[in-house]
Order: C-alpha cells, then sequence, then structure tokens
C-alpha cells in the first residue's frame, strides 16, 4: 500500500539535479539511483523524480508494485490544479520516488511544450530533500524539456564512443535551448563511461578511448566545463545487479568508492559553480511571433 510522504525539516535547501544527455545506454538511470541510494547512505535525504517513459528508475525501485502507484507522474501533470508531485517511499530509507506511469509513451509524447509545471510543483514543496534527482529521458522531448526546466544543475553522462561525442554539438545546442527557458540551469560537467579498467595505462582506458576522451576535454573546455576526475567502467557488471535490486551493497568496494567520490564532486561543483552562463544558440522565432501573434500557452 503506498501513502504520500510527509515533508520534514532540512536545514538547506535541496539540489536540483538533472542527469541526461542525448544518446541512450550512457548511464543515466544508472548514475541516478546510485546517487541517491550513497546519499541516503550519507544520511543525506533524496527525491528521484523518474521521467523516463521507459519507467527504468520506478522499475527498479518498486519492480511488479509499480502499476499499482495510484498517482504518479501522469496523474500529477494531468491534474489542472497546482500541487506538488506525489511523492511516495520507494522501499530504501531515505529516498522517495515521484514515479512514471509504465505503457503511456503517446501521452507523454503528446505533454505541452516549455511547460514549467515541475518546476513550480518542486517550489511548493518543503526542503526535506537534500537532493531531487531527475532521470530524464534522452530524446529531447517535451518530457525531457520538463525536467530541464525544472533543474538548477545538469550532469552529463558521456561514453567514450566515437558516435557519442560526435551528438556532443547537438546537446549543447538543445542546453542552450533550456537555457533560453531556464536562465538558472548550470552544466556541472561530464561524466565518462568507459568500457573497463585497464591496468596500467593512463587513466586506465584504452589509446582508443583517450583519445575520445580528450576530445570531450577539448569542446568542454571551449565552453569553461570539465569532465568529472570520476571515471565510470561499463565492465563493473556489479553495478547492474545493484540498481535491480536497489542495494548498493552489491558493488565491489571499487565502484562504492567511485560512487562516494562522484557524489563529494558533483556536492563541491554544486557549491563553486558560477553563474549561468547566456546561451550560445538563440531558438529563431516563427514567422507568426515576428507578428505578434500569441502562442497556445503551455501547461502551468
Amino acid at each position: 500500500m503506498f501513502r504520500f510522504v510527509t515533508p520534514t525539516a532540512s536545514r538547506t535547501g535541496p539540489i536540483r539535479l538533472a542527469i541526461w544527455y542525448g544518446k541512450g545506454g550512457v548511464g543515466k538511470s544508472t548514475t541516478t539511483m546510485m546517487l541517491a541510494l550513497f546519499a541516503a547512505a550519507q544520511k543525506q535525504r533524496a527525491l528521484v523524480i523518474d521521467l523516463d517513459p521507459e519507467c527504468g528508475t520506478s522499475r527498479d525501485f518498486l519492480g511488479s508494485r509499480l502499476p499499482a502507484v495510484p498517482t504518479n507522474l501522469k496523474s500529477f501533470l494531468q491534474s489542472p490544479l497546482p500541487a506538488p508531485p506525489p511523492i511516495i517511499p520507494s522501499g530504501i530509507d531515505g529516498v522517495d520516488l515521484v514515479a512514471c506511469a509504465p505503457d503511456e509513451q503517446r501521452f507523454f509524447r503528446l505533454y505541452s511544450e516549455k511547460s514549467t509545471r515541475l518546476r513550480e510543483a518542486l517550489d511548493m514543496l518543503e526542503p526535506a530533500h537534500r537532493w531531487m534527482l531527475m532521470d530524464v529521458p534522452n530524446q529531447f522531448d517535451n518530457i525531457a524539456e520538463l525536467g530541464l526546466l525544472a533543474a538548477d544543475f545538469l550532469l552529463l553522462p558521456v561514453e567514450l564512443t566515437a558516435d557519442c561525442v560526435e551528438r556532443f554539438p547537438t546537446v549543447l545546442r538543445i542546453i542552450d535551448e533550456a537555457k533560453a527557458l531556464n536562465p538558472n540551469l548550470r552544466v556541472l560537467g561530464a561524466l565518462a563511461l568507459a568500457s573497463m579498467p585497464r591496468a596500467g595505462q593512463e587513466l586506465r582506458l584504452s589509446a582508443k578511448e583517450r583519445l575520445i576522451y580528450r576530445e570531450y576535454e577539448a569542446q568542454l573546455g571551449k565552453l569553461g566545463l570539465r569532465l568529472f576526475k570520476t571515471l565510470m567502467f561499463r565492465s563493473a557488471t556489479t553495478v547492474e545487479e545493484a540498481r535491480s535490486n536497489a542495494d548498493a551493497r552489491m558493488l565491489h568496494w571499487t565502484v562504492r568508492r567511485r560512487f562516494y567520490d562522484l557524489l563529494a564532486e558533483i556536492l563541491l561543483r554544486c557549491k563553486t559553480a558560477p553563474p549561468s552562463s547566456p546561451p550560445r544558440y538563440a531558438p529563431k522565432h516563427s514567422s507568426k511571433a515576428k507578428q505578434g501573434r500569441t502562442a497556445a500557452p503551455a501547461h502551468a
């Protein structure tokens, strides 16, 4: 049986962090879940908001109970009344969840553009959580936009592969479009995902991965951004087991150390991040807008 969580007081405001990149399979959902679990292990309460219609994060937390959740992201977005998001227990102490709705891709695909509904709903919450972690789908559609407009910070999980780095210019343009609507959005950097640790090699990466790593460094450096010092590796199969069981204790100690390091690095970057820079790309206005016609309003 599910119940709403009553927020409790917190001394500091929440860190609203979106985890997003314009490619699947880079570890967005895994990173979201693990950050929540490791934050909770350090007594920092976390709220996970699953915006991905595939419901990967929601399923990892709730399993077969997910279809029985009476209120979820869809019911929240459908409601015409302003209200905080429907928070339920994740089943893990210190981690709460806003679940996505399974098998509702059509609804999310047709949801209004440029919606600030989620941001306004998060503003209604009492400061019960240190972290608000948003698992944002890789396709930049209306729901991905919903997450980027609600976030204050953005983490970019990137894979050290040629096809992933080729998408980087498009990702930057999408971020600029989001910044035009959410000037508070600040990019913390990119989190690199490699295939497996290579003993005795620089950065423990293969020669090809090092080349791609340097290419990310160069592109990020032009924008005043950096890769995270922490590196992740796909070969850590215990990560998938830990994610599917929502249990960080199943991780090898070296993987646990990397996630603790990543959490600390994110926290430091959030504290020291400069004000958001203006977008480099300005969305073109349609001819109708130039003629002074008013566009249809998005959901509030």
